[in-house]
C-alpha cells in the first residue's frame, strides 16, 4: 500500500517538475527537447528521495522507480496505439503540442508568428492560434515532453492514464485506513472513472484532467480541515494547485473558489480557538509563494502574457472583444433560460448533442431510449452529459443525503463542500454543460461514501452502486470499442502510406498532420479533392 501511495505522489511531483522545468527553460530560450522528459524524471526522483529517505530504505525507493518506469511505459504504449478521435483533440490541442515539440517558445513568440516563419507550412495552420497562445498550457507542455521523447504525438495522452493512477492511488491509500479495502476500492474507482473521464480517456480533451485534479484538490482540503498538521496533504495540495491552475481557466476558477471557502473555514475555526493571527500568518506564508510559482512562473505564458497584451488574464474568454464558444453550441431554447433552468433541462432530458435550432426532450429518470445510445458515446455530450442514469442517481443522492443526515452530520465537510458546489452551479450560467461542471459529481460521490459508511439497507446501496458504475461504463465501453476498432484501421493505413507522398484535404484538423509526420508520410495540402478517407472521416487523400 505504501508503494501505491508514494508512486502516486511521485507522478504528481514529476508532472509539476516537468511543467516548471520546461517553463524555466523557455525563459532561457531553450524549447522542448527529448532530454526534458528524462531530466525532469531524474530531478523529480532526486527531490522525492530527499524527502522520503528518512522513512524508506533505498531498496524501497528503487522498487518505486521501477514501478513508475513500468507504468509510464505501459501508458505510453497504450496511448500510441489508440488514436484521439475528438475534434478538439485533433485541432488546437494537437496543434499546441506539435508546435511546442517542434520548437515554439511561448515566452517570447506567438504560435502564429512562429508557424508563419516555418518553411513549407500552409498559413491556414494558424487558424487556432488564438486558443494556443492564450489558453492555459500545463497539459500541452507535459504532453509535448512525451511527444519529444517518443516521436509520437499520441503518446502525450499517457498523462490521462497516469493522472487516473495518481488520484486513485492517493485516495485508496488513505480511505483503506478508514474503511474496508473493498469499500475504499469502490469509492476510489467511482472517483476516477466518472462519466467525463470515461468519455475523454483516449483523447486530448482536458476536462477529464480538470475533473480528476479538482477532486484531488478538494480531497486534500478536506484532509487539512480534519488535521491542520497533515504535512503530506499540504504537500499534495501544493502540487495539485500548481498543476490544476495551469490546465484550464475553469479549473483555476473552481480551485480558487473551493480553496477560498475552505480557508475561510480554517480561519473561523482558528478564531474560535483564539489562534486567528498565527493561522492567518501561516496561510499567507503558504499561499503567497504558491501563487507566485503558479501564476508568475508556471502561468507566465498564459496569465501574465494575457494581462500584459490584453489586460485580461483570461483572454480570449470573459472579454468583451473575446470569443463566444457557448451560444452556437447550446439548444435554441436555452437562449431564454436562466442558469437553473438550463441545468434542470440538461440533467433531466434525453441524451443528445443538440444543435442551436433543436429542442430538448424530458425523460423519466432511469429510463433509456434507443436514440440516446450513440450520443452517450460522445467525448462531449451536451444534454444529459453526466450520463444516461445521472438524473435518477441525483434524485437518489438527494434522498440519501436527507435520509442519513443524522448519521453523517458530524462530518460537516460533506454539507460544506456540497454548499460550495451548489453555489458554483447557481452563479455559473453554463452549469448545464457537464464537462464544465466537474463539481456536480460530488453529489453521487458523497452519497456513495455515506452509503458505504452508514448505509443500513444493503439492497439500496447495491442498487445505487450498480447504477453509478453502469452510468460510467456505457461511455467507457462505447469509446473503448470505437476507438480500438478505428485505431486498428488507422495504424494499417499509416503503415501502408509510410514514406510515401500523398495529397490531402484535412478539413481543419491540422493536428493530424503531426501524425502523418510521425509515420514519415509526406503530404501536400489541397482543397476539394476526391479521394479516400483517412483517420476516421477527418481527412481525404490520394496518392501522388
Amino acid at each position: 500500500m505504501k508503494l501505491l501511495k508514494e508512486s502516486g505522489y511521485f507522478f504528481l511531483l514529476w508532472f509539476v517538475v516537468m511543467l516548471l522545468g520546461s517553463t524555466f527553460f523557455f525563459f532561457l530560450s531553450v524549447s522542448i527537447t527529448p532530454y526534458h522528459f528524462i531530466l525532469s524524471f531524474i530531478v523529480a526522483g532526486i527531490i522525492d528521495y530527499f524527502f522520503t529517505r528518512k522513512e524508506s530504505h533505498w531498496h524501497f525507493f528503487l522498487k518505486k522507480m521501477v514501478l513508475c518506469i513500468l507504468l509510464v511505459s505501459v501508458s505510453i504504449l497504450i496511448s500510441c496505439l489508440l488514436f484521439d478521435r475528438s475534434s478538439d483533440g485533433n485541432t488546437y490541442h494537437k496543434d499546441a503540442i506539435g508546435v511546442l515539440k517542434e520548437g515554439w517558445n511561448p515566452v517570447y513568440e506567438s504560435s502564429k508568428d512562429w508557424i508563419e516563419k516555418r518553411e513549407g507550412d500552409d498559413k491556414s495552420l494558424t487558424d487556432y492560434s488564438i486558443w494556443i497562445d492564450h489558453y492555459a498550457k500545463a497539459n500541452w507542455i507535459i504532453a509535448s515532453n512525451f511527444y519529444a521523447f517518443t516521436g509520437n504525438i499520441e503518446s502525450g495522452k499517457a498523462m490521462n492514464f497516469l493522472s487516473i493512477y495518481i488520484v486513485f492511488s492517493i485516495l485508496f491509500s488513505f480511505l483503506q485506513t478508514k474503511i474496508s479495502w473493498k469499500k475504499a476500492f469502490l469509492l476510489s474507482l467511482a472517483v476516477v472513472f466518472n462519466p467525463i473521464t470515461a468519455a475523454q480517456l483516449f483523447t486530448y480533451y482536458n476536462d477529464q484532467l480538470v475533473c480528476l485534479y479538482l477532486f484531488l484538490a478538494v480531497f486534500f482540503l478536506i484532509r487539512i480541515d480534519d488535521n491542520r498538521k497533515d504535512q503530506l496533504s499540504w504537500y499534495g495540495y501544493l502540487l495539485t494547485f500548481i498543476l490544476l491552475a495551469n490546465i484550464k481557466f475553469n479549473g483555476l476558477g473552481y480551485l480558487l473558489v473551493f480553496s477560498f471557502f475552505f480557508v475561510c473555514r480554517y480561519l473561523y475555526q482558528a478564531y474560535r480557538k483564539k489562534e486567528f493571527f498565527p493561522t492567518f500568518r501561516k496561510l499567507c506564508l503558504f499561499f503567497i509563494p504558491l501563487f507566485i510559482v503558479s501564476f508568475l512562473l508556471a502561468g507566465y505564458t498564459t496569465y501574465v502574457k494575457n494581462t500584459l497584451d490584453h489586460q485580461n488574464p483570461f483572454f480570449p474568454l470573459y472579454d468583451e472583444n473575446g470569443e463566444d464558444i457557448i451560444t452556437q453550441q447550446q439548444p435554441k431554447g436555452f437562449l431564454k433560460m436562466n442558469s437553473f433552468e438550463k441545468l434542470w433541462i440538461a440533467t433531466f432530458s434525453k441524451a443528445n448533442n443538440l444543435l442551436e435550432n433543436q429542442e430538448t426532450t424530458l425523460k423519466i429518470p432511469f429510463t433509456v431510449s434507443k436514440s440516446e445510445i450513440i450520443p452517450a458515446m460522445s467525448n462531449d455530450l451536451r444534454i444529459s452529459g453526466w450520463g444516461l442514469f445521472f438524473s435518477g442517481i441525483l434524485l437518489l443522492s438527494i434522498f440519501t443525503l436527507i435520509r442519513y443526515y443524522r448519521s453523517y452530520q458530524k462530518e460537516s465537510w460533506i454539507l460544506y463542500t456540497l454548499f460550495i458546489t451548489i453555489f458554483l452551479l447557481i452563479i455559473m450560467s453554463e452549469s448545464w454543460w457537464a464537462r464544465y461542471t466537474p463539481h456536480f459529481y460530488f453529489f453521487p460521490l458523497f452519497t456513495l461514501y455515506i452509503l458505504l459508511c452508514y448505509g443500513k439497507k444493503k439492497w439500496f446501496s447495491t442498487i445505487f452502486i450498480v447504477y453509478l458504475f453502469l452510468n460510467s461504463l456505457i461511455p467507457l465501453l462505447g469509446n473503448s470499442y470505437y476507438t480500438l476498432t478505428q485505431s486498428i484501421k488507422i495504424l494499417k493505413d499509416f503503415h501502408a502510406l509510410s514514406h510515401q507522398e500523398i495529397i490531402i484535404e484535412e478539413k481543419g484538423m491540422h493536428g493530424i498532420l503531426y501524425n502523418l509526420k510521425d509515420y514519415q508520410i509526406s503530404y501536400e495540402l489541397q482543397e476539394n479533392i476526391e479521394g479516400k478517407e483517412l483517420y476516421y472521416h477527418y481527412l481525404e487523400y490520394k496518392e501522388k
